[in-house]
């Protein structure tokens, strides 16, 4: 921080005034030389205030640190920066490798005197050789199941091989050359990708009842019909459309073209228009019809019966023909116009006649034609060559009438042709040889198999002349008949079947439920997933045998995201059993990792085709407030063995030695920038034996005793404690740190105990010490183990290492102490808790006190916000996340009795993403892409909210104006004319998402501008 009082020259003054100007008035040239009427008030301002500075730079240095002293006050110690690590072990070595707490990393650094940053891990971690394989999420309210990284399989709808059709085997080809490449894709990047814990709204899980039948389905535009048992919730749901029937045809899934709930409420009659593709499982084949849910269910929907039947319509035969030549179907003589026993012919039709057990009914028209035969001469001299002696020829020929008296009708059973058993008795029905309206009707055999018949192969019924008398008597006239209009149609009349296969799909799971139709009880057809909780499911490869183990979470920079309570699972042998842990996100409100010891039950477990070892994290609360998911926290990435190291240095513990007792005496450390120390006194000769073994007995981790070969004490060593003022010290056994000098102080006797051993080890310390400002390094420069770590291939920080900062200046702590005069060492007014904030870190560069309102737009009176813009909020919360906690344990030591933890909020501001859009003339078009890019830079650095050196930033509680942004694009004016612009803020509040005007924008005492993506249109002059 600058001095206070640091003087400023008068030429310091008109420089700055010159960068305002450039600003605020461009079109002011403020002139040195030549001044106008603004330029002189601008120098006479500059000679004023260069003489006030002077007066006041004036007071000795010596009266400042007197300032300080009176309140005993040290310099407060440079600050460690801190990032996150990870280990990747090298593969296939060994399960894991132990990595204690203070384990050391360096980072190469030309800042630094070694040339490197030092960096110790803050935890003890149990790096292992597994890896993350497989996640998925679930929702319990929404009934989702959301895939996040691995392979899941999604069950095909339909079971079994399905029939070919043209083009197909070529689409297939493409898609599996498509899927091939992808997964080589996949395979190259292995990473998970970003999701937001319990906000994903995917689903990959499906509701579908499936029912397969082999003949009921088949045809087009035949009436079918579904009926369901007991089923009152699904019939209402099929009635509301949340449930819908659909049919598999060649193109897929279709909707039927008709659906009709039936008087008696428990049947539907449902109507295509396209035949059914089938199916093969095993030797059967079957046609598919599915009810399928369009809402995510989250209950479960069940029957005691699924029954089906279908009726057909009247229709014309696919096929009619002799045995040789097909026939024309509209009009046809089935025995040839020439009568003869065993004429035969054939229809065709096997979607009809494959409908076992149904009543097929054939109607049609006959009528009677004439057709006169005798023999031809030449017949007459063939048949006749064999007799001597020719008959008399008489005059005329009388003609005998030859007529079908007896027919039979067949069907092919895959043997032979069988005698098909019709309802009324039809062998003569073409006797009478009487015109009219004919009508055939019987069961469809079960038996009824595929035959062929000239072109056609199919199911046929087949119809033989059996007795036709006269048939072969010449001259003759043959009374054949001719049909017309020949129909087709079948019917159960009422009898339904259950299906033969019927399955069910549950979110990713199928099952055949074939056998519970035989059951007679009621029986779940349609539901959601398995899963009943709010929660992420992680698949390992490998178990985890020791700990601790990592598994890190990285945020992304969204601020103020909502806080998710969670516990954690792992897969033991009778299911999932909770596992303590250490969570370091604070509910997942920051980026840290959850640290647990594997429990050595873990055992594998198969979920969704996955065996995998399971960790599941489960939501342990669940907000009402939907609103609350946009701050959800997003995980930008997610991985094991995570640790957190500081940039901190530990020194072997060095042994001190003094000569004489002195008061207030000072000795060098011989460290720079001190952290801490652990300084053990040695009080061996001046405490008494009853208070050391009182000490060994109440506080062993404080006391270290030694002893000689006779088992007498011959050291007694004593942890000290550092305190800030020995005016305020808790205890005799304390110390203060020059960390100025890198000196220890000890008291003058009387306020606090000094070490008193001068034959021997005063005292021991070990120090940590830090880089400070130069530890604040980028993402992968921490990549080096400081010795060598066996079985780990590669260390790396995935974010910046922040926080970092060097021992407090002189003039900052002149400031702080002011502000501490100001408070008397308690915070009452927004003054006292400002400047608190502000001399708690560098890392602050603006705060902001809020008092009777929270973020979340609650208002009550005993609520005090602190909103903190961090100098490095660019690159993420970590920064902010490392002081929020300490500084609001600070606070309330000053203001407990004020305010309590519930009601004292430290907070990120709400970042309001401001795009401008400029519409600029340019004077010369060769400017274009110059304007462009100077616009984008001046947006850019004016709404940055941390000033810089050439703007201010921006406080918070206020956004831009228009006539703002016009002002400050007015420096461009020699270049381009701005003509309009319009500004667009993006931003997320408790009450969602919002992307508005910023016009239109209610501002709170939380907002602040953040720069967004601007957009600059060029046209020329």
């Amino acid at each position: 921080m600058e001095s206070a009082f640091r003087p400023q020259s008068a030429e310091d003054i008109e420089n700055r005034i010159e960068e305002l100007r450039k600003s605020y008035t461009p079109e002011w040239k403020f002139d040195r030389d030549n001044p106008d009427a603004g330029s002189v008030i601008a120098q006479i301002f500059a000679r004023q205030t260069e003489e006030n500075n002077r007066l006041m730079s004036q007071m000795p240095e010596r009266y400042h640190m007197e300032f300080v002293n009176l309140l005993d006050s040290s310099l407060k110690p440079a600050q460690p920066s801190a990032s996150i690590v990870i280990f990747n072990m090298e593969g296939g070595t060994v399960p894991g490798a132990r990595v204690p707490k203070g384990t050391r990393l360096s980072a190469s650094s030309d800042k630094t005197e070694s040339g490197s940053v030092i960096f110790e891990t803050e935890r003890n971690l149990y790096v292992t050789n597994a890896k993350i394989k497989a996640a998925f999420m679930t929702d319990a309210e929404r009934g989702t199941f959301t895939p996040v990284f691995g392979d899941f399989n999604i069950p095909e709808i339909v079971t079994g091989t399905l029939d070919s059709i043209r083009g197909e085997e070529e689409r297939m080809a493409l898609l599996n050359e498509s899927a091939e490449e992808l997964a080589e894709a996949e395979e190259v990047s292995s990473a998970i990708p970003p999701f937001t814990l319990f906000g994903e709204k995917e689903d990959i899980g499906r509701s579908i009842l499936i029912i397969y039948e082999e003949r009921l389905f088949d045809g087009a535009g035949e009436s079918v019909y579904i009926r369901f048992t007991d089923a009152d919730d699904l019939i209402q749901r099929v009635q509301s459309g949340d449930l819908v029937f659909k049919y598999f045809a060649d193109n897929g899934f279709n909707t039927f073209d008709e659906v009709t709930l039936l008087e008696d409420n428990c049947t539907f009659l449902l109507v295509k228009s396209r035949e059914c593709r089938k199916t093969s499982i095993g030797e059967r084949k079957y046609s598919v019809v599915i009810l399928e849910s369009q809402k995510t269910m989250t209950d479960s929907l069940g029957v005691s019966d699924v029954l089906i039947s279908a009726g057909g319509d009247s229709r014309a035969p696919e096929y009619v023909g002799d045995g040789i030549k097909e026939l024309e179907k509209r009009k046809f003589a089935p025995f040839s116009d020439e009568l003869a026993v065993y004429n035969e012919c054939y229809i065709g039709h096997s979607p009809c006649f494959s409908k076992k057990g149904s009543k097929i009914t054939i109607t049609f028209k006959a009528s009677y034609k004439e057709a006169f035969h005798r023999i031809t001469p030449e017949q007459e001299e063939a048949e006749l060559a064999i007799i001597k002696l020719k008959p008399k020829k008489l005059p005329f020929d009388i003609p005998t009438e030859a007529k079908v008296e007896e027919i039979i009708i067949e069907y092919f059973n895959g043997i032979g042709w069988k005698k098909l058993v019709c309802d009324a008795e039809y062998d003569g029905m073409f006797k009478s040889c009487e015109p009219g309206d004919y009508k055939l009707s019987f069961i469809c055999p079960d038996d009824w198999e595929i035959s062929e018949s000239g072109p056609y192969s199919g199911r046929c019924l087949r119809m033989r002349i059996v007795k036709a008398t006269n048939c072969y008597m010449r001259p003759a006239i043959h009374m054949y008949p001719e049909i017309t209009d020949l129909k087709i149609s079948y019917s159960y009349e009422g009898k339904f079947v259950r299906p033969k296969r019927l399955e069910r799909i549950a979110g990713t799971k199928k099952t055949d439920i074939t056998a519970h139709l035989a059951l007679n009880k009621s029986f779940t057809v349609l539901s959601g997933n398995d899963y009943h909780e709010d929660a992420l499911y992680i698949g390992i490869d490998k178990k985890l045998t020791e700990g601790p183990i990592s598994l890190y979470f990285q945020l992304s920079d969204n601020n103020n995201q909502s806080g998710v309570r969670c516990r954690l699972e792992y897969s033991g042998p009778s299911g999932f059993s909770e596992m303590r842990i250490t969570d370091l996100t604070e509910d997942f409100t920051r980026s840290g990792a959850v640290m647990f010891m594997p429990s050595q039950d873990m055992t594998e477990s198969v979920l969704e085709g996955n065996r995998l070892y399971w960790l599941k994290l489960v939501r342990s609360v669940r907000e009402e407030n939907e609103k609350l998911d946009a701050f959800l926290p997003k995980i930008v990435m997610m991985c094991m063995n995570a640790v957190i190291v500081s940039n901190i240095q530990t020194s072997d513990e060095q042994d001190y030695y003094i000569e004489e007792v002195l008061p207030n005496a000072s000795i060098s450390l011989g460290v720079d920038n001190i952290l801490d120390a652990f300084v053990w006194v040695n009080e061996k000769g001046y405490t008494r034996r009853e208070e050391m073994e009182e000490l060994l007995n109440m506080h062993p981790e404080r006391v270290r005793a030694e002893y000689d070969f006779l088992g007498r004490i011959s050291a007694f060593y004593v942890l000290w404690d550092e305190v800030d003022s020995f005016n305020a010290a808790p205890h005799k056994r304390c110390y203060r740190i020059d960390r100025m000098s890198g000196k220890i102080i000890f008291s003058d006797g009387t306020k606090c105990d000094i070490p008193r051993v001068t034959d021997d080890i005063a005292f021991k310390a070990r120090i940590r010490s830090t880089d400070g400002y130069e530890g604040n390094l980028a993402e992968g420069e921490i990549s080096t183990f400081l010795g060598q770590e066996a079985y780990i291939d590669t260390v790396y920080n995935p974010i910046r290492a922040h926080g970092g900062s060097n021992l407090e200046t002189i003039d900052h702590a002149l400031l702080r102490c002011a502000g501490i005069l100001h408070s008397r060492y308690k915070l009452v007014s927004e003054t006292d808790y400002y400047r608190f904030c502000m001399d708690y870190s560098d890392s602050i560069d603006k705060a902001k006190i809020v008092v009777g309102q929270t973020i979340d737009g609650q208002e009550l009176p005993e609520d005090i916000s602190v909103v903190l813009l961090m100098k490095d909020y660019a690159d993420g919360a970590f920064s902010f996340h490392r002081v929020s906690a300490a500084l609001q344990r600070e606070m309330l030591k000053f203001c407990e009795v004020t305010i309590s933890e519930k009601h004292l909020h430290i907070v990120e501001p709400v970042f309001v993403d401001v795009s401008v859009n400029v519409w600029a003339k340019t004077m010369n078009m060769d400017d274009a892409f110059e304007v462009q890019s100077e616009v984008k830079t001046v947006l850019n650095d004016y709404l940055d909210p941390v000033g810089n050196a050439k703007e201010n930033g921006w406080d918070i509680g206020t956004l831009p104006k228009e006539s703002q942004i016009l002002m400050r694009l007015g420096i461009l004016r020699n270049k381009a004319i701005i003509q309009r612009i319009t500004m667009i803020g993006h931003y997320i509040d408790a009450d969602g998402e919002h992307e508005m005007d910023t016009k239109d924008i209610k501002i709170t005492p939380f907002m602040v501008v953040r720069s967004g993506k601007h957009t600059v249109n060029i046209t020329n002059k």
